[in-house]
């Protein structure tokens, strides 16, 4: 009798327990959706958790990101300047996803758009975040801004370096574009937190005659990846034929044309044994990559991962007795 006395006492505390746990989940549950619901719409977007510039979660900002790539297309397409682009870089990756805490570039021509032939002073403002003018920019390879440019066919480039003004994060250069067109200027340099960075805009250059703008060739695979330019013979080989998205290992192996001897007496150039530039057909993705080592020659050796499939065009600098030589090459990537 005392025993079952016991196990109705214990029964009823298990009941009763099992009440409170109840009751305390259901008051805990009702207190938690109140204060969602008092919450305003702006903290409770504040409090979740979310990855700014990650492809695979789609937010507000990824689309507003998006709808002003397609207004950005939408004004190349039209022949206008501006339609700024950009992004960072990391080991040679394409530079094309934007950061959180981008910087950002505006381009000015004091005496205004020179016409094919005459030369016209170009002004680089490069701004942080906040819009001010970067008066912290790292030096990277010898200079703390490259200017790439190319016409839109890809068979004029130039590699320029803008000069910084008086005033921090204002750089000015002189150009001239070779003949009538459309010409797309990249900004290339390293920001203030270490990343490297790229803005870009299209410009068109006049000329006074029909004469002036060449057409430019289509761009087309190379046959033969060996080029002879100033004296040397250049040879551009891959571990493996290139394809979208996998690692890929550029070797430039150098001779004298005259002798065939190969050369080994390359000096560095800008801190580096040499420089890559990469752009594919539309000029939509930019790479700049640079030499492993410090070798003078005979061959030099450069890693990078093409982002897409399609044809490239690829530019190697480097410099032998004091002057630099661009060796271009058309590859297809599959």
């Amino acid at each position: 009798m005392h025993r079952r006395r016991q196990l109705r006492k214990i029964k009823r505390a298990l009941y009763m327990a099992v009440v409170l746990v109840a009751l305390g989940v259901a008051l805990g549950y009702w207190m938690s959706g109140y204060a969602e619901r008092g919450l305003p719409a702006s903290v409770a977007e504040t409090d979740k958790p979310h990855k700014h510039g990650v492809a695979s979660e789609t937010t507000q900002d990824g689309r507003l990101a998006e709808a002003a790539d397609e207004r950005m297309d939408m004004a190349e397409e039209a022949g206008e300047p501006g339609g700024e682009r950009g992004g960072s870089v990391n080991m040679g990756e394409s530079m094309s996803a934007e950061t959180e805490e981008a910087s950002g570039a505006e381009w000015a021509w004091p005496g205004g758009i020179p016409a094919a032939g005459d030369t016209g002073t170009l002004r680089i403002t490069i701004t942080d975040p906040d819009g001010k003018p970067d008066a912290k920019l790292q030096v990277n390879h010898e200079k703390k801004l490259h200017l790439i440019i190319v016409s839109q066919g890809l068979s004029t480039f130039m590699h320029a370096h803008p000069e910084e003004t008086a005033e921090p994060g204002v750089f000015e250069v002189p150009v001239s574009f070779p003949s009538a067109g459309r010409y797309e200027l990249i900004a290339d340099y390293v920001a203030r937190d270490g990343s490297q960075q790229w803005r870009s805009t299209w410009v068109e250059a006049g000329g006074e005659t029909a004469g002036m703008r060449q057409a430019e060739p289509a761009l087309a695979p190379d046959k033969e990846l060996t080029h002879t330019v100033e004296g040397m013979t250049v040879g551009l080989t891959f571990n493996q034929p290139p394809k979208a998205g996998k690692p890929a290992e550029l070797t430039f192996a150098f001779a004298d044309q005259a002798t065939g001897k190969p050369i080994s007496d390359l000096q560095p150039y800008l801190g580096a044994a040499g420089h890559v530039v990469i752009l594919d057909a539309d000029a939509k993705h930019y790479l700049h990559v640079h030499a492993m080592g410090g070798s003078g020659g005979p061959t030099a050796m450069f890693h990078t991962a093409f982002p897409d499939s399609g044809l490239y065009k690829i530019w190697g600098q480097f410099q032998r007795s004091g002057r630099v030589v661009t060796a271009a090459f058309v590859v297809k990537v599959g």
